[in-house]
């Protein structure tokens, strides 16, 4: 059986078959739990640390500029196996639009139904071919007690944003998950979070990527300029190959 990128190509495509069908599809155990613990770790007094900037009411707190904040988040940007992923359901020259960390505090509530950009800048009906992906690392365990994701299936085929704000459908599907497992996901689903009801913080880590021709949601080649030493895959990812206008005016 043939390999691509280290992997089973056939494992490849029934991910990418899958969320061509559903919208999202759950990979179970893709890093090791200890691995991480240790991305917790580093994750923890970044948290506390811009608490008091960063917390929104809901109990939902971001950690923006990850890559930046400590080279370890590479490991997740460049997992092989995630590259070839979107690599299949979108294009070889993917870039990264973002890439942070999300946190429910204990007692947050359910956020709101949306999608990820770029469709939410674009006015409907915007195009239903895939234009990025995203990746929902499981930092820790995904339980119904502690705000795992949602999802819709198929949604991903609507072109337009979802009307539910933060009211509950039954067509919805719960995605629980081991540390260490992740969620992939065409960025057009409809998706959320549910409360977190446990006591202690759930962290993910949150990686989109895009078609090299889009705009990126974050300004990535500037975070790129702040990175010691990046390799030659990292500065593909953050935008260092995408083309920009350099001509100047007049000409």
């Amino acid at each position: 059986m043939s390999k691509k990128n280290g992997f089973l190509s056939k494992e490849v495509e029934h991910v990418a078959e899958t969320i061509r069908d559903v919208g999202f599809c759950v990979v179970p155990n893709l890093i090791p739990p200890k691995r991480c613990d240790e991305f917790r770790r580093v994750l923890m007094p970044i948290l506390k640390e811009e608490k008091k900037q960063n917390l929104h009411h809901t109990g939902h707190q971001r950690i923006l500029h990850l890559l930046v904040k400590n080279p370890i988040f590479t490991e997740l940007l460049c997992h092989p196996f995630v590259l070839a992923v979107w690599r299949r359901y979108l294009c070889e020259d993917i870039i990264c639009s973002t890439m942070t960390a999300n946190a429910l505090w204990p007692r947050s509530t359910e956020l709101y139904w949306h999608v990820d950009h770029p469709y939410w800048t674009m006015t409907e009906p915007y195009p239903t071919y895939p234009l990025t992906g995203q990746v929902i690392w499981m930092i820790d365990d995904f339980t119904l007690a502690n705000g795992a994701t949602a999802g819709i299936r198929g949604s991903h085929r609507t072109p337009k944003l979802p009307r539910l704000a933060e009211n509950w459908t039954d067509e919805a599907t719960i995605l629980t998950g081991s540390r260490g497992s992740a969620i992939f996901a065409d960025g057009a689903w409809w998706h959320t979070s549910r409360p977190n009801s446990s006591r202690r913080t759930r962290f993910a880590v949150l990686a989109t990527y895009i078609r090299s021709y889009c705009v990126p949601q974050e300004n990535m080649r500037r975070q790129l300029e702040a990175m010691k030493n990046p390799s030659e895959q990292v500065k593909q990812l953050l935008g260092g190959n995408q083309y920009v206008p350099t001509v100047g005016f007049p000409y």
